[in-house]
């Protein structure tokens, strides 16, 4: 069974996770503008630096997880997090903020692989570890789209003191459940202090490539859509597509999942972008969600199933990398973009429709010439 116990106490744990750090994004960069003076792309610059502060301490992963304690480097990590987070309040300098990023990101990203790369694989049996990756990743999203509404609706009603303590409050919960979770003990094993295992993997680096076409388009829009009614909407068809995997049990071919998919997100970019009217913004919203897991699950699939023997924990770590760090590129290029005074419709188009000929064109025929090798 899937959703046992300590199954779901991860699951809750990562929706508050997701929401204590994905509320900081509109939060982080309207202090930034308003309180330091930064320009909208400096702000962006900063979101960058947090995404690429995830790969620094990657290469101690497999390290801190097979030496230590699984839980207590989560929780470690995650009360860093906290930490950095309410420090916010008390900066007198712009280095500092700088530097409270990269923890952040180092921070954010210890935690990412300890709890959806370790302890998700660890409490799911070996035949309900596919199932257990994708599930843990959808509760994810909705922490996602959870702090991101929180986020948004925060800053227009709230004092960013206040917004930055909620952040950390919503990883006590977090923690809470974690702290919960049995797992068995794992003796420390012999391991070098650095490695790509739990990190990078390298077979599925093309998918993940891929892949962040995705992210990159909802990182744009973020930057361009603030209403509520949109994220909810979003929402909404990110839940539609659930319902439509599980009730479909037939396997069906990536090729049309990965073309479903990214034709929905364009066909929802066409009624977002249409000139009047409250109605597109609901429909749009709708179809980025559904194409967007429609898209993203066979990218995630494709992930799992690339790594050899021990290795899926790093195969589904480089998908959560190459999420994280194409959404705070895609919030970059967006506000860049905008900051010229150009719109940011095409650009979106361009690349959903590139992130979909990559896939038909090498994407497919790579992951099956290199799946057949098990």
């Amino acid at each position: 069974m899937l959703w046992n116990k300590n199954f779901t106490l991860l699951a809750a744990a990562n929706v508050f996770f997701h929401a204590a750090v994905y509320m900081q994004f509109p939060v982080l960069h309207r202090w930034m503008t308003d309180v330091w003076g930064y320009t909208g792309v400096e702000a962006a610059c900063m979101t960058v630096v947090f995404g690429l502060s995830l790969f620094i301490p990657g290469a101690f992963n497999s390290y801190l997880v097979d030496t230590f304690s699984r839980k207590q480097v989560c929780v470690w990590s995650m009360i860093v997090l906290g930490l950095a987070t309410v420090a916010y309040t008390g900066v007198s300098s712009s280095w500092q903020i700088f530097v409270l990023r990269i923890l952040q990101g180092g921070a954010f990203g210890i935690a990412l692989m300890s709890t959806g790369s370790t302890l998700a694989i660890d409490v799911a049996s070996s035949h309900q570890r596919d199932r257990a990756n994708r599930a843990f990743t959808w509760s994810g999203i909705v922490g996602m789209l959870a702090g991101i509404l929180i986020g948004l609706t925060g800053v227009a009603h709230r004092g960013f003191e206040f917004l930055f303590s909620y952040s950390a409050a919503l990883l006590i919960p977090a923690i809470a459940l974690i702290g919960s979770v049995k797992v068995c003990f794992r003796a420390p094993l012999d391991l070098p202090l650095c490695s790509f295992d739990r990190f990078l993997l390298f077979r599925a680096v093309p998918p993940g490539i891929n892949m962040m076409a995705v992210p990159l388009v909802i990182g744009m829009l973020f930057v361009s859509v603030s209403d509520f009614s949109f994220y909810l909407c979003t929402g909404l068809g990110f839940l539609l597509y659930l319902l439509v995997r599980e009730s479909v049990r037939r396997q069906v071919d990536g090729r049309i999942q990965v073309g479903a998919g990214q034709l929905l997100m364009i066909a929802g970019l066409m009624a977002l972008h249409h000139p009047e009217g409250v109605y597109p913004l609901y429909i749009g919203g709708c179809l980025i969600g559904l194409g967007t897991g429609f898209s993203i699950g066979q990218f995630l699939q494709m992930m799992i199933l690339l790594p050899l023997h021990c290795e899926r924990g790093t195969g589904y770590h480089t998908y959560r990398l190459s999420w994280e760090l194409a959404w705070a590129c895609g919030i970059f290029l967006g506000v860049y973009l905008q900051s010229q005074g150009k719109g940011l419709f095409g650009a979106e188009i361009l690349i959903a429709v590139a992130g979909l000929l990559l896939y038909q064109a090498f994407t497919y025929r790579y992951f099956k010439r290199h799946y057949q090798k098990h």
